[in-house]
């Protein structure tokens, strides 16, 4: 096994939460006075960094936590529609019974991240590193490494976003992008991850 840990983002890896967030992202807009967008304009966002995206919605960074915090107490009464990728707890199980240490390092709070896995899916992880800002991910990483005294090279933050392999970068952690989330595929291929996931299926038999 090329790994001992596993790191999941939770927002567009494990969970499909991508329909609810464009559902209120008007409506969060209005309240704090960024740039409201349409269909088109999403679509061509998947192709941009998180930087860019900001800079085109209007957002400066003293604004992000307070926009964060909003969007994560609204998800408290998130829509119970919204649900983890299908055959997500499936490939969590597999990894887990091969060995690997599963975590989550997620801007998301620890109480929406449980609620959404459900209690079973939850039991599967061993770590929750929750609640960072949006650029926050590098430090939760080197918190799991010097608590596991793991290896680097032996970490793996699977992620859909081309910041998480920016996080990886500057952890000096390996990374994995799925095609199944915000970010375009060929925008994270571009980028150049270590692992590239096109299917969930992918998960387990590449890491397990």
């Amino acid at each position: 096994m090329k790994y001992d840990i596993a790191a999941f983002d939770f927002d567009g890896t494990l969970a499909d939460t991508m329909p609810w967030f464009n559902s209120i992202l008007n409506t969060v807009a209005d309240k704090y006075g960024f740039r409201k967008i349409d269909a088109a304009e999403r679509d061509q966002l998947r192709h941009r960094e998180a930087s860019e995206i900001l800079k085109f919605l209007g957002i400066p960074l003293w604004k992000l936590p307070a926009i964060m915090a909003h969007v994560r107490t609204l998800m408290q009464d998130i829509d119970p529609s919204v649900h983890l990728f299908e055959g997500i707890p499936d490939a969590l199980a597999r990894l887990k019974a091969a060995g690997l240490r599963l975590a989550v390092v997620s801007s998301n709070s620890t109480e929406n991240v449980r609620r959404v896995l459900g209690a079973d899916t939850a039991a599967l992880f061993d770590d929750f590193e929750c609640g960072t800002d949006l650029f926050g991910k590098s430090a939760k990483i080197d918190r799991l490494l010097k608590h596991h005294g793991t290896a680097p090279e032996r970490f793996l933050l699977v992620g859909d976003e081309m910041r998480d392999i920016d996080a990886a970068r500057k952890a000096g952690v390996r990374v994995g992008s799925v095609a199944w989330g915000y970010n375009h595929v060929e925008a994270l291929r571009e980028r150049g991850p270590d692992e590239l996931f096109l299917t969930v299926a992918d998960l387990p038999s590449t890491l397990a």
